[in-house]
């Protein structure tokens, strides 16, 4: 599908389920950073990789026997975080098959994110340990290098003495990382200095996720008072879309919106940021409903709500450019949400016509005639009037000549990031083919063994073909 067809105009959400990914022990999903790739945790320890072109498995992860907690992308695509409830980390490389990197903590593990500019680092947010930056060495085998981070003295542990926090997320640049207590705060920590440059006191109930805007500075966070804020964040080096902050402005965290459903007071499973950046996309905990709201994120007025089938949501992901959704069910299933795109033929001609049912095309008798006698009586030589009308076209281009560039190509600026560039982001997942054992095995022949071959002269029989 070419993308620049579509419609700009066209709402950004899904209307229904298209199809069904049946995991059966699925339990978080996540989309690569070009959403290409569909990434899920089960259950059993196995992390499967699908592809959203063909909605097949190109990988299988095994991480361990013990169920998997999340995961989380490299910008690239090629490294994928899968982390567990035993408190190991483990580092895939998907383009050779093999583990990069294996890290183990004293405790289960809440949250853990890769680096948006630096597939090199990721933060690890144990439950009874201080979260940590773990930077991956540069040798094969070097020992990864841990760094805590001492967010506040709010939540700390009574065994180990160190504050925990309870979700983590990357800034856009990956400048800041986000982090949310169990005391309802949250911390803005530099990555280089890993010293706490803002805080904010948003509720007395715990942070359950936190999520940055791909387009924006604001972040989304969900708490257990069974709220949504979206909060705008002013720090030093942090681009907004807004307003410009002028320079010398101390670091805040504001507040700007708040979302909840006063009537039925239900749990969220997830709270992203669409595509765009402008809706709140969140998946509701209520009974056996299989729900996904869409809010506005200025006003907080609800836009969409998409009805599912009878089973528990558990997970939810956005994905980065088109309008779909992947949501995951208590028995594993995965719904792919999208919805049916219109696209612009005009785009190719401003005078482009869509018909609505076949028009017949009569022919006139002296279309292919060289010379049509006119309707004043005189002659006009239709291979002349054409030579002459091809010879006014080339030298008005002449005039207007202009050097075309074919070597450098630009991404379309509405489905890409201006400021995203990184070595590793041409990687493409290798395809594995698998042969089939039925087949004889083929053998190549030298080219002196080639030229004694003996040709067959005779002619072929019926259904055979003959190769020199």
């Amino acid at each position: 599908m070419n993308r620049k067809l579509l419609d700009p105009f066209e709402p950004e959400y899904p209307e229904a389920i298209e199809a069904c990914l049946d995991d059966e022990y699925a339990v978080k999903c996540a989309f690569s950073h070009n959403g290409e790739l569909l990434a899920t945790t089960r259950s059993d320890g196995f992390c499967y990789i699908w592809d959203m072109d063909t909605l097949n498995v190109m990988r299988k992860l095994s991480h361990s026997d013990t169920a998997l907690s999340g995961l989380s992308w490299s910008r690239s695509g090629r490294y994928i975080l899968t982390y567990d409830e035993a408190g190991v980390c483990v580092v895939w490389d998907l383009q050779t098959q093999t583990i990069r990197v294996r890290v183990e903590f004293g405790s289960a593990i809440a949250c853990a994110r890769m680096h948006p500019r630096n597939s090199a680092q990721f933060v690890v947010c144990p439950v009874r340990e201080a979260p940590s930056l773990v930077t991956i060495g540069k040798g094969e085998f070097a020992e990864p290098m841990i760094q805590l981070i001492r967010i506040s003295a709010e939540g700390v542990d009574q065994k180990t003495k160190a504050a925990s926090s309870t979700c983590c997320c990357f800034g856009k640049k990956g400048i800041y990382i986000f982090f949310g207590t169990a005391k309802g705060a949250i911390h803005a920590v530099h990555t280089t200095t890993l010293e706490v440059t803002c805080s904010v006191k948003l509720s007395s109930s715990a942070v359950n996720t936190v999520a940055r805007n791909p387009r924006g500075s604001d972040i989304v966070t969900s708490s257990s008072d069974r709220i949504l804020r979206v909060c705008e964040v002013y720090l030093p080096g942090q681009e907004t879309r807004r307003k410009v902050v002028p320079a010398g402005t101390p670091p805040s965290i504001t507040v700007i919106t708040k979302i909840q459903d006063i009537v039925n007071r239900v749990h969220w499973a997830q709270a992203l940021f669409s595509s765009s950046g402008d809706y709140i996309v969140s998946g509701i905990q209520h009974k056996a409903e299989h729900n996904i709201y869409i809010w506005d994120k200025l006003s907080g007025s609800l836009v969409k709500m998409l009805t599912g089938p009878n089973e528990l949501l558990e997970d939810c992901a956005v994905h980065p450019l088109r309008a779909i959704y992947a949501s995951v069910s208590t028995f594993g299933i995965i719904y792919m949400w999208t919805r049916v795109p219109q696209q612009n033929w005009n785009a190719f001609a401003p005078g482009f016509r869509e018909l609505e049912e076949n028009i017949d095309y009569v022919e006139s008798e002296d279309i292919f005639d060289r010379r049509i006698v006119q309707e004043n009586g005189g002659t006009v030589d239709c291979v002349l009037e054409r030579i002459l009308q091809d010879a006014h076209a080339v030298a008005g281009a002449d005039e207007t000549e202009m050097d075309i560039d074919v070597d450098i190509t630009d991404n379309d600026p509405l489905f890409s990031d201006s400021d995203s560039q990184s070595e590793d982001d041409g990687f493409v997942i290798p395809v594995c083919v698998e042969c089939d054992d039925k087949l004889p095995p083929t053998t190549v022949l030298s080219g002196l063994e080639a030229q004694q071959q003996p040709v067959n002269d005779e002619p072929a029989e019926s259904g055979q073909t003959i190769i020199e």
